[in-house]
C-alpha cells in the first residue's frame, strides 16, 4: 500500500524536501499563555472578563471595556526545569513579553466608546534545549538504507539515482561511505542527540472594539505574525573499535525558518441579564496565513573514506558538508502553512468590587493544518502527501482555562490561574517519510517527538494606584515528550525506545502601565 501511495504521489515535486509535519507544528503553533502579567497570572482566562490589551489575542470584544486610554510594557525571564535527559537544566532566557497601547473616545447614548488598541505580544517561544541518550543497539543508517533504496527504485526514472545527489542526505551519506558498508548490521554501543531550538513566534495586532450600553461588547482584531526560529540537531553513534569506544560518525542539521504571516478575530461579550455582572464570549479566530522562507545545511563527519573503508583513529578522518546558499534550488524554500480555524467560548463575572473569576474552552483541530507551494502568476499547489501525512499524525486540541482575582485592599490583587491543554499528537504516531514522496530523496532528518498534554499553573500580584499600575506573574508550564532520533519501525533491535524529555519551565514577567 505505501509503494502504490508513493508513485500516486510523484507528481506533487521534489521541492517539499525539508518539510515535515511535526517541524511545521512546532514552529507555527503554540500551547502556552504570554501576555500581559495580569493576563498570565490569571491564565489567559480573561475572553469575558476583558479590560485587558491581551485579550486583543482571545476576544477583541474585550478591549471595549477599558474606559480610559492606557499604555503598557511586559517583560520578564524564562528558564528550564531541572531534567534528567538535558545538560542544559536551569538555562535562562531573557524576554520581552508585550507593549501595546490603547486609545478610547467616549461617546454619547447608547454606544458609550469605541476603542482603537495595538499590541505587540509573544505567542510562542522557542527556547528549548535537551540532551538525550539511548543504549539501544539500533542505528539511525537502518532508517536511511531502507528509504534509499525505495527513493532509487521508484525514482530514478524521473531524477536519477538519489544516491549521486551530493546536496541530498542521501548524496551525504554516500560520499561518506556509510551506505557502502554493512554499518545497519553493525550493532551501536549507544546513540545520542544534542538539540537546542531558538526564536519565538511574535504578533502585532490591531484592534477596533465598541461598548453598547454596557451589555453588548463586539471587537474586530487584524493580527500579523512574525516568525524567527532556528534548530541545532547534532546525533552520535558510537561503536566498539579495536582498541576503544569510537564515534563511528556524528551528523549536524541545522534548520533556519523566518517569516510572517496574518489572521482575522472577531469577538463577542454579552451580558445576558442587566442586573448581573455575569458576562458570556465567544471568538473566532480565522487561520493563520504563514508564508515562509527555509534554510539548511548539513554536516557529517565519519571514520569510513569515500569508498567504505573503516580507517580506525581517536579522531574523525573524513569531513563532508551540504551548504551552498549560493544554489537556492539546494538549500533554500519558500512554502506556506495554513493554521486551523480555531473557536473559543468563555464565560466570567465580578462578585462585589473586590473578586473576579473566569473560565474559557478552545477548540482547534491541528489534523487541519496545509502546506503549499507558490505557484506561477499568483497561484498555489497544495501538496497533498504532506497534508495526508498531517491528518495521520494530528487531532484536534482542547484548551481549558480557568483564572481568578481577589482584592483584599482596593489598591492591592492576588491572581491565580490553571490551564490544561490537550495533546495535538495521536496516540503512538510517528513521522515515515516513506508516505511523502519528495522526503524520499530529499530528507533532512528522521527525528521527531510526540508531546504529552501540557498543563499551566499560574499566579501573580498587582498594585494600583491613581493612574499607574504594576503586576507580576510566576507561571509553570509542566510538558514531556517522547523523542525519537528515527522510526522504531525500521529498527531490527526490539529494545529501542523512545528517550524521555522533560520539556516543563518556568518565568516571572513584570509589568508596568500607565491610564490617563
Amino acid at each position: 500500500m505505501k509503494k502504490i501511495l508513493t508513485l500516486c504521489l510523484l507528481c506533487l515535486g521534489i521541492q517539499a524536501s525539508a518539510q515535515d509535519p511535526y517541524f511545521n507544528h512546532t514552529i507555527v503553533n503554540s500551547s502556552d499563555v504570554f501576555g500581559t502579567s495580569r493576563y498570565v497570572s490569571m491564565g489567559g482566562a480573561m475572553g469575558a472578563l476583558g479590560a485587558d490589551i491581551s485579550t486583543i489575542g482571545t476576544n477583541p470584544a474585550g478591549i471595549s471595556m477599558i474606559s480610559k486610554n492606557e499604555v503598557s510594557l511586559t517583560a520578564g525571564v524564562s528558564w528550564l526545569s531541572d531534567n534528567s535527559a538535558s545538560d542544559f537544566s536551569k538555562t535562562t532566557f531573557a524576554k520581552f513579553d508585550q507593549i501595546g497601547a490603547v486609545a478610547s473616545f467616549k461617546l454619547d447614548g447608547k454606544v458609550r466608546n469605541v476603542n482603537l488598541a495595538f499590541n505587540y505580544q509573544k505567542k510562542a517561544d522557542y527556547n528549548r534545549a535537551f540532551f538525550g541518550e539511548t543504549t539501544t543497539k539500533a542505528s539511525w543508517v537502518d532508517q536511511l538504507c531502507g528509504l534509499a533504496d525505495a527513493a532509487y527504485y521508484y525514482r530514478d526514472d524521473l531524477y536519477g539515482d538519489p544516491h549521486t545527489y551530493n546536496y541530498t542526505l542521501y548524496g551525504l551519506m554516500d560520499k561518506s561511505g556509510l551506505l557502502n558498508v554493512p554499518i545497519a548490521k553493525s550493532p551501536t554501543d549507544y546513540n545520542n542527540t544534542l538539540s537546542t531550538t531558538s526564536g519565538a513566534l511574535n504578533s502585532y495586532e490591531f484592534n477596533i472594539s465598541t461598548n453598547i450600553d454596557n451589555r453588548y461588547f463586539l471587537g474586530f482584531t487584524l493580527g500579523f505574525d512574525n516568525l524567527n526560529y532556528n534548530r541545532m540537531t547534532d546525533y552520535f553513534e558510537y561503536r566498539t573499535g579495536t582498541d576503544n569506544s569510537v564515534q563511528d560518525f556524528f551528523y549536524n542539521n541545522h534548520q533556519r525558518v523566518s517569516g510572517s504571516g496574518f489572521n482575522l478575530k472577531f469577538g463577542a461579550i454579552v451580558r445576558p441579564i442587566e442586573s448581573s455582572s455575569f458576562r458570556i464570549g465567544f471568538t473566532i479566530e480565522t487561520p493563520t496565513w504563514y508564508k515562509l522562507k527555509y534554510i539548511d545545511d548539513q554536516f557529517l563527519e565519519t571514520m569510513y573514506d569515500d569508498y567504505g573503508k573503516y580507517i580506525p583513529s581517536n579522531l574523525p578522518t573524513y569531513q563532508h558538508y551540504v551548504y551552498d546558499l549560493s544554489d537556492s534550488y539546494i538549500n533554500y524554500l519558500e512554502y506556506k502553512i495554513t493554521t486551523p480555524w480555531k473557536v473559543r467560548a468563555q464565560m466570567g463575572s465580578t462578585i462585589s468590587t473586590n473578586f473576579a473569576w473566569g473560565a474559557e474552552y478552545e477548540y482547534a483541530n491541528y489534523s487541519g493544518t496545509t502546506m503549499k507551494y507558490p505557484g506561477s502568476y499568483g497561484s498555489t499547489v497544495s501538496d497533498e502527501a504532506f497534508n495526508f501525512e498531517t491528518q495521520n499524525i494530528f487531532k484536534p486540541q482542547h484548551t481549558f482555562r480557568a483564572g481568578m482575582e481577589f482584592k483584599p485592599i482596593s489598591s492591592l490583587s492576588l491572581r491565580a490561574g490553571y490551564n490544561y491543554i490537550t495533546t495535538a499528537t495521536m496516540p503512538d504516531a510517528s513521522w515515515d517519510p516513506y508516505w511523502v514522496d519528495s522526503a524520499l530523496a530529499y530528507p533532512t532528518g528522521f527525528d521527531y517527538m510526540n508531546l504529552s498534554d501540557t498543563h499551566i499553573i499560574t499566579c501573580g500580584l498587582g498594585y494600583r494606584y491613581k493612574w499607574f499600575f504594576a503586576d507580576v506573574a510566576y507561571k509553570y508550564r509542566k510538558q514531556s515528550g517522547e523523542y525519537f532520533a528515527f522510526n522504531p519501525d525500521y529498527s531490527t533491535d526490539a529494545t529501542m525506545s523512545a528517550i524521555p524529555v522533560d520539556l516543563s519551565s518556568h518565568s516571572l514577567t513584570a509589568t508596568i502601565g500607565v491610564r490617563f
